[in-house]
């Protein structure tokens, strides 16, 4: 909490919330808990989000693109390899990018924050077996209230993360970022986000998009617009907002193939689909089916200065 004098590492109890919190709190918990293994299938690293297409990566190495997005995150914090800092992943699932931080900057202390058990322990197992472990570590907290000191941290990320925090803006986020970081540190976000407020979406987009939050447990998409301008209110300077949905696209088109594979793999094994994984699975397909509308959706990596 502000002026708690506790160091990051040290981070708030993720229980304690209010009660209409918990309710949404403990909904997300259990799809992770639940769903949080089937990701094997997307990513052998567990890297739990989309990729990044650039020259020279290999189209149809689906995990290369993959680490490949932790990497142009990562770069873009604009920190030098020898930087002996903290960086902190705000929402880090099993600690895919923490773990590529820890190798870009071996001499930094990398925390990776969730408030699902499982990611820690299976994160924390992940690290210790790579000798990472304690200079990358995963602890339960909540991002809106980390209990980490003021002015803290050299630098944070959240990718497909901060659209689980509340509001088009993800104010209560980005408030706990600014405060977090030092001054002249970054904020770099990846992740979906709508576009155009002015513009309405059209019926079938507009059920497309519920679906897809009650699949993932989002309160709400981001809205990029209000999103950056979030950032400014909070003090954040170089604020910019790159639009990479084509560097995207090429590993958002797996996402079809990769889900009726599971499908198929389970249906064999004569394995039920639990209502987790059903979710998971429509939701993967929603992403897919909502990008196409470019007037409207977007993947942006949004970066600002402390």
């Amino acid at each position: 909490m502000p002026g708690s004098g506790r160091m990051p590492g040290h981070v708030h109890d993720a229980t304690a919330v209010d009660t209409s919190a918990d309710v949404d709190r403990n909904r997300l918990i259990a799809y992770y808990e639940n769903a949080g293994p089937d990701y094997g299938e997307w990513s052998r690293g567990f890297n739990m989000h989309f990729g990044f297409y650039r020259w020279g990566v290999n189209v149809f190495r689906r995990e290369t693109m993959l680490e490949e997005m932790n990497r142009q995150v990562l770069t873009r914090l604009a920190m030098e390899p020898g930087h002996d800092g903290v960086i902190v992943d705000l929402g880090c699932g099993v600690g895919a990018t923490v773990r590529t931080a820890a190798s870009l900057h071996p001499s930094a202390r990398i925390l990776g924050l969730t408030v699902v058990p499982w990611q820690v322990e299976t994160g924390n197992a992940w690290n210790r077996r790579l000798s990472l472990y304690p200079r990358a570590t995963l602890a339960l907290g909540d991002y809106t209230c980390t209990g980490f000191a003021p002015a803290s941290v050299d630098g944070a990320v959240a990718i497909e993360s901060a659209c689980h925090a509340a509001g088009s803006d993800k104010a209560p986020f980005v408030a706990e970022a600014a405060r977090i970081l030092k001054r002249g540190a970054r904020l770099v976000v990846a992740d979906a986000f709508l576009k155009n407020p002015d513009r309405a979406l059209d019926p079938i987009s507009a059920r497309l998009n519920d679906l897809l939050n009650r699949s993932f447990v989002l309160p709400q998409l981001p809205q990029v617009e209000h999103f950056t301008a979030a950032l400014t209110a909070h003090g954040f300077t170089n604020v910019f907002a790159e639009d990479i949905s084509w560097r995207v696209a090429p590993s958002v088109m797996y996402a079809p193939y990769v889900v009726t594979s599971f499908v198929v793999k389970k249906l064999l094994r004569r394995q039920p689909l639990g209502e987790y994984t059903r979710n998971n699975l429509r939701g993967s397909l929603m992403c897919s089916l909502l990008g196409i509308n470019r007037l409207k959706y977007g993947y942006y990596i949004v970066s600002g200065v402390r």
